[in-house]
C-alpha cells in the first residue's frame, strides 16, 4: 500500500485541478515532481504542447515529469526508459541492462524510476547496470 505525506497529495491535487487527470502516484524529489497516469490519459495532459504542465510547473515552481502506467513493470521500464533496456528476474531482484545512449537520460530519474517500480509493481530489488 502506498503512502503519501501531505506535500505529495497537495501536488496530486493540483495536478489534478489543472490537468483534468487523477494520477496514480507521485513522489516528490528535491525540485522534480514525478507522476504517473494511465497511458489513455497521457495525451490529455500532455496535449497542446504541453500547455498544462508548463501552467503547473510555473504554479508549484518545480519541474514536472510524467511517466504511463503500464499493466506490467516490464512495459513500464520499457516506456520509461527505452525499448532497448534487457530486463532480467533473477530471484527477487529485478536487474535492467541499460545502454550507454540512454545512461545520461536514465540516472536523473533513477531513484523516481525505482521508486515507482517498488510502489507500483512491488518489486522488492532493482539493479541497474550500465
Amino acid at each position: 500500500m502506498r503512502t503519501y505525506d501531505k506535500v505529495a497529495l497537495h501536488y496530486m491535487s493540483l495536478f489534478e485541478l489543472v490537468t483534468n487527470t487523477i494520477p496514480v502516484d507521485c513522489i516528490v524529489k528535491d525540485q522534480i515532481i514525478y507522476f504517473v497516469v494511465y497511458k489513455n490519459e497521457l495525451k490529455k495532459v500532455l496535449a497542446n504542447k504541453g500547455e498544462k504542465i508548463k501552467i503547473l510547473n510555473k504554479h508549484i515552481g518545480k519541474n514536472i515529469i510524467v511517466f504511463p502506467y503500464c499493466e506490467t513493470k516490464e512495459e513500464f521500464i520499457r516506456e520509461v526508459i527505452s525499448e532497448k533496456v534487457k530486463i532480467k528476474n533473477v530471484g527477487n531482484t529485478l536487474k535492467l541492462f541499460i545502454s550507454k545512449q540512454d545512461t545520461k537520460r536514465v540516472k536523473k530519474d533513477l531513484e523516481a524510476i525505482k521508486s515507482f517500480l517498488e510502489r507500483i509493481y512491488n518489486v522488492e530489488n532493482v539493479v541497474f547496470r550500465w
